[in-house]
């Protein structure tokens, strides 16, 4: 992509979410690649799974150097992000060099992970860096209760659900955050489509309702996943995640064998807090 492509591009979507902003107060996710995401609700904004360096030989997509480089330097619409959350330490969800480098450039911003997320920022910087005060980390496992936080009009809930592949070593996080009390997300990172690890957290699920959840996209390819979805995810819109990168550009061809919505495009976004695009869930 030559610099001239790149600088259109983030133009293109500065444009669109000073739209949003100015008229429009309802929800927002763009999908950055993989299992990352941007929501927008108003001027309260979270990023999922936003910086990760590995694509495992090109199967899975890297967010796109346009989008990396506008995170760092907060342009729009990347500015005056609230929180970073990360689901688990798997290098195409999380890699702690992009990560700290984001912190140090915007000492406000928290990154909320699992006590494995905090090992890695660690490891990568030392125990004594600064940047570690402002690593939030959530140390559960599948069995314990869920744990909740609140900050600047954020509503955080997390729980552990086991990682998919029987991958017990990995805590990984599902979080619910809710934006300003009106939009409520859940990113469920690469969670297993057992409905036990859901069942012993059916009332946490129950408690609050989502207007979008984004599970992997497994969940729409077996029987087990999409029962999960009905029964526990209580949310609007699913939208499924880390598709392969093979799957970009053939959107409308995946969503339409799978029967429900998916994110395959970095850049690509749904409006929450409203009806459900057709072929959503």
């Amino acid at each position: 992509m030559t610099p001239l492509v790149r600088s259109v591009l983030v133009a293109q979507l500065a444009l669109g979410y000073t739209a949003v902003s100015a008229h429009d107060l309802h929800g927002r996710a763009t999908y950055l690649g993989n299992e990352g995401v941007l929501v927008v609700r108003g001027d309260t904004k979270v990023l999922f799974d936003a910086f990760y360096s590995n694509s495992y030989e090109g199967y899975y997509m890297l967010v796109p150097e346009s989008i990396s480089a506008a995170m760092l330097a907060g342009d729009p619409p990347y500015d005056g992000i609230d929180a970073i959350f990360v689901s688990h330490v798997h290098g195409d969800h999380f890699t702690a060099e992009p990560a700290v480098a984001y912190l140090r450039a915007h000492p406000e911003v928290p990154l909320y992970g699992s006590a494995q997320t905090r090992a890695a920022i660690v490891e990568a910087v030392g125990a004594d860096d600064p940047v570690l005060q402002r690593v939030v980390t959530v140390d559960i496992g599948p069995q314990d209760s869920p744990r909740q936080f609140e900050l600047h009009g954020l509503i955080i809930d997390v729980v552990a659900i086991p990682h998919a592949g029987n991958r017990p070593e990995i805590q990984n996080l599902a979080w619910r955050v809710t934006l300003d009390g009106q939009t409520t997300v859940t990113h469920f990172g690469d969670a297993a489509t057992v409905a036990s690890d859901f069942e012993r957290h059916a009332d946490h699920f129950a408690a609050r309702h989502s207007q979008a959840a984004f599970p992997p996209h497994w969940f729409f390819e077996d029987e087990q996943g999409r029962a999960i979805m009905d029964r526990y995810f209580n949310a609007d819109q699913i939208i499924g995640i880390h598709v392969p990168a093979a799957a970009a550009g053939h959107g409308d061809a995946l969503r339409a064998r799978l029967g429900g919505d998916l994110f395959t495009d970095p850049g690509e976004a749904r409006e929450l807090d409203k009806a459900a695009p057709d072929g959503a869930r």
